[in-house]
């Protein structure tokens, strides 16, 4: 397991594994609720075109009395084409209003997720800088074929994460 560990005036203290795996789990839960609102974002965004369809269908029909369905709760409730174009407008700027609170709440998680991965020095293992978890296991490889016996390479600090799949 990966240490953290902090340095204020050269000394170093290393974190416990229950801490790293407090650590972890609240950048997890962070990431779950980001990824939460970029689902009900995505959501909203294909109801939002679907309310633009039908639009788009009610604007070829010139008679406003015409006669149409709308589906309400699961029940299909009959007006008029008249009636239901205003709603259906009302219903989209209300989706576009919250498709952009999404947008600004998203953003305002991503940037709170930043801050905790450097507030706790978190890093994923494709983030490593310059390859040095291929480079480790070169040089293990040649240390067993060398001595016979394994060195230990040192360790990054901070927590890391794999990425899901």
């Amino acid at each position: 397991m990966a240490s953290k560990t902090t340095s204020s005036a050269g000394k170093k203290a290393a974190l416990t594994a229950e801490e790293q795996q407090k650590i972890v789990s609240g950048f997890q839960s962070l990431r779950d609720e980001q990824t939460q609102l970029v689902q009900k974002t995505q959501d909203l965004e294909i109801d939002l075109k679907e309310h633009d369809l039908v639009l788009s269908t009610l604007s070829t029909i010139t008679d406003k009395q015409r006669r149409c369905y709308r589906m309400i709760g699961g029940v299909l409730i009959e007006h008029t084409v008249g009636e239901v174009v205003p709603a259906l407008q009302a219903n989209r700027d209300q989706i576009n209003n919250v498709i952009e609170s999404f947008k600004q709440k998203t953003e305002e998680k991503a940037k709170e997720l930043t801050a905790y991965k450097q507030k706790h020095d978190i890093h994923f293992s494709y983030e490593r800088p310059g390859g040095q978890q291929q480079q480790s296991t070169t040089n293990s490889a040649n240390n067993n074929s060398d001595s016979g016996t394994t060195k230990k390479e040192p360790q990054d600090s901070g927590v890391l994460v794999e990425k899901d799949t």
